[in-house]
């Protein structure tokens, strides 16, 4: 990276642009690659030379940019000659931190910003009106022939909406982040800090990630890495102007997971534990920390708002500027739901009775929002009452945020396999919803928006691209930022059609017509919980059930489920078939993930339909053998849709994401996308169909650990 030596200018210091010299060849930070030529000059003041170098070390080689330091960027362009493009970035005092404002200069473009994240954005924002996107960490996508700036954003002052706009990386699954957040290498510390890059480019401005036990158990070398590891992670996401949380569960008895919790045994002195266990963070500088209280079982309403109080009371003494935050999750059980102080409430509401100033992050899950359906998920018909608190937070002037998924992992979509927009159009409906409630009421909006996320491949990573510029600026109907978001490439119109109109449908059939269970899978805990009286997915019959069915029931099932389930399938169908038609198919790999993704929708339709009808057949006496059959065929082009698919992932180690077996410091020991690479959802239910009605002893996998 150029920074104001000797060989930025071709001699000496690059006082007021320092222009003479020939050619100037620097490293390409960043790569293994020798030196090469900048084409894309970034010149700036000193004060904001660090984070654009951090923002441009992963600029994609064919920008070939550059940061130069000088005196007086506007000045500097207009006697500047060298490279493709030039951008002068002033960083002005007086503009908010967050703001900037792209002009025309002679010579290049200026862009004037506030420090540290309103320079990059600026950069950001004038690469992006030439065509270039940010798709997902590891695919910037740029055009053979960069285009003169639309018109749109020139001379146009740029502000956020939403204050505080990040992702929750959710590493207690083996995702993509897990590996490069926490296990320790150069390797995982560099794509870490490409993904921090990322969020910059996409107008984020804040990252977190639930903490792991083994930082508070490890010890020697193995804690050493991991706090130098996260440290790093930190120091950088400084440097870029982000804010860094954390998250810690406050009682172990709801660890489903290996989360980092304080109070590990219900024998344990509450204020001794969670100031012993809050005492590793402190050599990491982290500017949030966020609560949760785990999912299922709740604590004695006392003892939890005790235990929140000293928490928070504990951070506090480490992080004294710190955000402390809750999430207020779902679960509407009977251990769940509480009497205190004459109301009947979710246990996770107890946040609001703490004498503490804890920022409640209301959490909504899956795709379900706070508007419509949810479902059944964690046996909430919707979410009205997590809605409601939000509202009258909000009208009370009163901190509050919203921690909404954009995918749930486990055995619900991405590792299923299934592609989902729909979640851009539920998050679009919160964020439209909220922003609407809040004008009409004449009150404040939303402060803080974190979105949850488990994964990038299958076109997930579209979702989180969508949140993050939609919590930038909320367009007035969702199909909008999916414009945006496909705009430079070939055919960008119709796949956004496309994509809309399979977002729509899925909406129709997976929430409005409640086939979500269905599409999903389930893995051997689900049957644990049933029997225990919980669930998280929504719920559906076993093929028991549908065997003890009676012919009233099994035809109301034909009738809302199956022939559904197979109009799903015909309507999915053409839009596989308007995909498939795109002339730039077979030259751009976003359309070949939309491709795969649809064809796996498509394949998981059938595959459904056939399944359920043919356990309808059967249990009516009746020959199923056709609908086995279609069922084998959806399986056969299931598999090589997985197998064409994850020959083209997008992460550079896909061996970690793709892993059978890998060491993890979860519970989880191999990656996200295994049950997704071998199907094991669709071969458990098959086991389970066979097994129920043919008198077959099938081996069902677990699908699960």
């Amino acid at each position: 990276m150029c920074v104001g030596s000797a060989a930025c200018g071709g001699g000496g210091t690059p006082q007021d642009g320092g222009l003479e010299g020939g050619d100037v060849l620097v490293p390409d930070a960043g790569r293994d690659a020798g030196p090469r030529e900048i084409k894309t000059w970034i010149l700036t003041t000193e004060d904001a030379r660090a984070p654009l170098e951090a923002f441009s070390e992963f600029l994609p080689e064919s920008l070939a940019a550059g940061v130069m330091a000088v005196q007086d960027p506007i000045r500097s362009l207009r006697e500047f000659t060298r490279g493709e493009r030039r951008f002068a970035v002033v960083a002005e005092s007086g503009r908010c931190a967050e703001c900037f404002r792209i002009e025309e200069g002679d010579g290049g473009w200026i862009v004037k910003g506030g420090l540290p994240l309103g320079v990059q954005y600026g950069v950001s924002a004038l690469l992006e009106a030439m065509g270039v996107r940010f798709f997902h960490p590891h695919y910037t996508y740029v055009p053979q022939t960069l285009q003169p700036p639309d018109r749109s954003i020139i001379n146009v002052d740029h502000q956020p909406e939403i204050d505080m706009r990040g992702l929750q990386f959710h590493i207690l699954h083996p995702i993509e982040t897990y590996f490069d957040f926490w296990e320790p290498s150069p390797e995982h510390l560099q794509d870490a800090y490409r993904t921090l890059q990322w969020v910059v480019a996409n107008r984020g401005n804040f990252v977190t990630w639930p903490g792991i036990r083994n930082l508070r158990t490890a010890s020697g070398e193995q804690r050493e890495a991991l706090v130098a590891h996260q440290r790093a992670i930190i120091e950088r996401a400084h440097l870029h102007g982000l804010r860094v949380g954390f998250g810690v569960q406050i009682f172990g008895l709801s660890n489903l997971q290996n989360a980092y919790d304080l109070v590990t045994s219900s024998r344990d002195n509450l204020a001794e534990a969670i100031t012993q266990n809050m005492e590793p963070l402190r050599q990491l500088p982290f500017d949030a920390i966020n609560f949760s209280f785990g999912e299922f079982f709740a604590a004695n309403p006392e003892q939890f708002i005790q235990g929140l109080e000293l928490a928070h009371d504990a951070a506090r003494a480490i992080f004294p500027r710190a955000l402390i935050s809750g999430t207020i999750h779902v679960g509407d059980f009977p251990t769940t739901r509480i009497d205190y102080m004459g109301n009947r409430i979710l246990y996770y509401f107890l946040i609001d009775y703490a004498r503490r100033p804890i920022r409640p992050w209301v959490h909504t899950v899956m795709y379900y929002g706070l508007f419509g359906s949810a479902g059944g998920a964690y046996n909430h018909a919707n979410f009205n009452e997590h809605r409601e608190y939000l509202f009258r937070r909000l009208a009370e002037g009163k901190e509050v945020g919203y921690k909404p998924e954009s995918a749930y992992w486990v055995a619900f979509d991405i590792n299923v396999p299934t592609y989902l927009p729909l979640y851009i159009y539920k998050r679009w409906e919160d964020l439209h919803g909220i922003r609407e409630r809040a004008r009409m009421a004449m009150h404040g909006g939303l402060e803080d928006h974190v979105l949850f996320t488990s994964g990038w491949e299958w076109g997930y990573w579209q979702i989180d691209w969508a949140v993050l510029r939609m919590n930038w600026k909320t367009p007035s109907g969702f199909d909008e930022v999916v414009a945006e978001m496909l705009a430079p490439l070939p055919d960008a119109r119709e796949a956004t059609d496309i994509i809309r109109s399979l977002a729509l449908l899925q909406n129709e059939y997976l929430i409005e017509k409640n086939l979500a269970a269905y599409l999903a899978g389930q893995d051997a805990t689900f049957e644990i919980g049933y029997a225990m009286g919980f669930w998280s997915q929504p719920r559906r019959p076993s093929m028991r059930d549908i065997q003890m069915m009676s012919e009233m029931g099994r035809n109301a099932f034909e009738r809302d489920v199956v022939n559904e389930l197979r109009n799903l399938a015909n309507a999915t169908r053409n839009l596989l078939e308007r995909v498939e038609r795109l002339p730039s198919l077979g030259r751009e790999r976003v359309w070949a993930e939309l491709r795969d993704g649809i064809a796996i929708d498509l394949a998981r339709a059938e595959f459904a339909s056939a399944l359920w009808g043919a356990a309808l057949q059967a249990s009516r006496g009746a020959d199923p053998s056709s609908l086995e059959a279609a069922m084998e065929r959806a399986l056969d082009s299931a598999r090589n849709i997985v197998r064409r698919r994850h020959a083209a992932l997008f992460d550079p180690r896909p061996e970690e994401i793709l892993a059978h077996r890998i060491s993890t410091a979860l519970i989880y020991r191999y990656g996200y996308l295994r049950e997704a690479d071998t199907l094991c959802f669709w071969v458990r239910e098959r086991a389970q169909y066979l097994n129920t009605f043919r008198g077959a002893s099938e081996r069902v996998p677990g699908c699960v650990l």
